[in-house]
């Protein structure tokens, strides 16, 4: 095989291995959210393209395009489907706040920014402290954070994924209660 033939060759699993990464990482997503079917497709289609891709490679391993081919395809399909990940699938995260002072004033500052806001009270370590949960896309985490830090910057900050949202106040309008 002449050296277009092993470039190209080369191009046909770096391709691959985009391709393949690209579904691995949505197919992650998917499985998290419960979508059995879609995700044992995707699973199928992953596991062909990496097999046919790392046939191509383990069969000459003395072609050191193939072999770098195969490791920056993975690399290049690792950051797209990153990219796809922002794109395509909304991503919700819990922001939860425990303030001993102002927990109220951070619900009110979180809500003139046009997020949901649910204060309640619970019982710490030193007494009733306030506490405010906010539901926002992961894209919306640092302002969400930087409101409550202009309130409280002391204030006990957690995130949590959370796995889907249905009704509730997002501040697109699509959901309120």
């Amino acid at each position: 095989m002449g050296v277009e033939g092993q470039i190209l060759g080369a191009l046909g699993i770096f391709a691959l291995r985009i391709l393949g990464v690209s579904i691995s990482t949505v197919r992650m997503l998917i499985t998290v959210r419960g979508r059995r079917l879609l995700s044992s497709v995707l699973g199928f289609f992953e596991a062909l393209i990496f097999a046919v891709a790392l046939g191509s490679v383990v069969s000459q391993l003395d072609n050191l395009w193939n072999l770098t081919a195969y490791c920056l395809g993975f690399a290049v399909g690792t950051y797209i489907g990153m990219l796809l990940e922002e794109r395509f699938v909304t991503n919700f995260a819990t922001v939860n706040v425990v303030s001993a002072h102002h927990a109220h004033q951070i619900a009110e500052q979180v809500r003139r920014a046009g997020f949901g806001a649910t204060e309640s009270l619970g019982q710490g370590v030193s007494g009733v402290v306030g506490s405010v949960r906010i539901v926002v896309r992961h894209r919306d985490i640092q302002r969400v954070i930087d409101c409550v830090n202009n309130v409280d910057p002391g204030a006990f900050i957690t995130l949590d994924e959370t796995r889907a949202v249905r009704r509730g106040y997002l501040p697109d309008g699509r959901s309120r209660i």
